[in-house]
């Protein structure tokens, strides 16, 4: 249930936040706009439900992957740019993720 909970969460946000992009772009797209903001709710009650399960910190930290995933979706349906600095955000949220899933005994 606890994954059920993580992949919903991350990929709801990740689509989200995509709709909210896509929406944007075209002016005139209130169901990418109201199915983005649906999909949020819907990260908020699974959100709820998984605290219930983990830790805070782990939350925090599993969550940090969208920023992983809205960075290579938005580079590859909306042809966003990728500069060295976005890529080593990118590559820092990755090493920072690493070392707190090793406890930070690495």
């Amino acid at each position: 249930m606890t994954v059920v909970l993580i992949i919903i969460n991350i990929l709801f946000t990740t689509v989200g936040q995509l709709l909210l992009k896509y929406a944007a772009i075209k002016n005139n797209s209130k169901l990418f706009l109201a199915t983005g903001y649906f999909l949020f709710v819907l990260v908020v009650v699974a959100s709820y439900f998984l605290m219930k399960l983990i830790d805070l910190k782990y939350f925090t930290v599993i969550m940090s992957l969208n920023y992983v995933t809205v960075f290579l979706l938005s580079a590859w349906i909306f042809k966003e740019e990728l500069n060295k600095v976005k890529i080593t955000g990118v590559f820092l949220v990755i090493i920072g993720i690493v070392i707190f899933s090793f406890g930070g005994q690495v």
